[in-house]
């Protein structure tokens, strides 16, 4: 029938328990290495641990969770390599899909940029630490907005959660936000004269800052 709308199924439990440990994982709530005990989780989300179980899988397949036979479910941890792996990605991508968005949208990048980096000093002024994180994101996420790729987006989305869980960890305090601040408004001041080449330079320095900061939150070699 014309002009009726279709009623929207409710997500599942395992789907909301999954995003509400997704969340816990990525505000730093629950540490890296944390154990993640079906029971406790259980108890927590006041659902049962079939859900829990489904929720860690999904999460486990996001790279969020590790899961070990008769150990059961962790927060994912990195080594070392793993870390200077992820962050050679990120320069890559990022690089990547930051001279695709210049090149394609200019305007576009420019202006997403400005807003987000507006949106950072405001926050930053008012110390709202989860919110000053959410525009970090927002800043990097905006070159796949405009890059017209679609492999190079989602390539990065699939590392999207555990970026946001590190720099979460890593961005404590206020002197690690005053550079990270300085360095986003340089990035923007660089492109807006059109020296994107500079651009990437700081933009190099920030990702491989976080490579060494990284080393000192890993578990593992």
């Amino acid at each position: 029938m014309a002009g009726v709308t279709q009623i929207k199924r409710p997500d599942s439990l395992s789907k909301i328990a999954a995003e509400q440990i997704r969340e816990e994982i990525v505000r730093g709530r629950f540490q890296l290495g944390e154990p993640l005990p079906e029971a406790k989780l259980s108890a927590m989300f006041g659902i049962s641990k079939t859900p829990i179980r489904e929720a860690l899988a999904a999460l486990k397949l996001q790279g969020l969770v590790q899961i070990f036979p008769q150990r059961g479910a962790f927060v994912f941890t990195l080594s070392r390599n793993e870390i200077v792996q992820l962050c050679g990605y990120r320069v890559i991508l990022e690089h990547a899909a930051l001279d695709l968005s210049f090149a394609q949208d200019r305007a576009g990048i420019m202006d997403e940029l400005e807003q987000v980096v507006a949106a950072m000093a405001k926050a930053h002024a008012e110390r709202a630490f989860e919110r000053y994180l959410d525009l970090d994101a927002d800043f990097h996420d905006a070159f796949f907005n405009h890059c017209g790729n679609a492999y190079l987006s989602e390539g990065y989305r699939k590392v999207g959660d555990i970026v946001r869980t590190m720099r979460t960890h890593l961005s404590k305090g206020p002197q690690r936000t005053d550079k990270s601040r300085a360095e986003h408004e340089e990035i923007v001041r660089l492109l807006r004269t059109r020296q994107i080449d500079s651009a990437k330079e700081v933009l190099h320095t920030q990702i491989t800052r976080g490579e060494r900061a990284y080393s000192d939150l890993a578990t593992r070699n």
